[in-house]
């Protein structure tokens, strides 16, 4: 009876050890995606071109700022125009093709309701990407494209 009850208090033991490394390493993960996040794009300031697409005439492109700070995405131009406020954005890196490409995607929604989405590459210092903007029913508002080079970030 007594070895029994240590093997149950063993093998409990041994699954309480188990949690707690798995809870470790899933953290540690966690906090590097983080901080890998930040070393991709935080801090950093573009200027960009945005170019609003199917109107019948092709507009100027409106110029801007994409600043990504704190884990966040903002937009003078959208802010100005649409009211929509920083946003979190997620970033990936491949450089399994050589130069490093940064993918990232921001969904935002404003106080009207509208939601914008921004999908965007980084290759070097160069950005491309869409900003497309839908009302609260998912009908196509604005639908943008943009161009920019990175600027250096006087915000520290």
């Amino acid at each position: 009876m007594k070895n029994q009850s240590q093997k149950s208090n063993h093998l409990i033991n041994s699954i309480t050890v188990a949690v707690v490394v798995v809870v470790l390493l899933i953290t540690s993960a966690t906090k590097a995606v983080a901080q890998k996040k930040e070393k991709l794009l935080g801090e950093k300031q573009f200027d960009i071109e945005l170019t609003e697409q199917g109107k019948k005439k092709t507009p100027e492109p409106a110029k801007d700022q994409l600043l990504f700070r704190a884990e966040k995405i903002s937009s003078a131009f959208m802010m100005k125009e649409y009211t929509f406020t920083a946003s979190a954005y997620t970033a990936t890196v491949d450089s399994t093709s050589g130069a490093p490409v940064v993918t990232f995607e921001s969904d935002s929604k404003n106080t009207d309701g509208d939601k914008l989405k921004w999908s965007g590459t980084l290759t070097g210092e160069t950005m491309e990407g869409t900003a497309v903007i839908t009302d609260k029913k998912g009908k196509a508002k604005a639908s943008y494209t943009f161009t920019g080079k990175q600027k250096k970030f006087r915000g520290k």
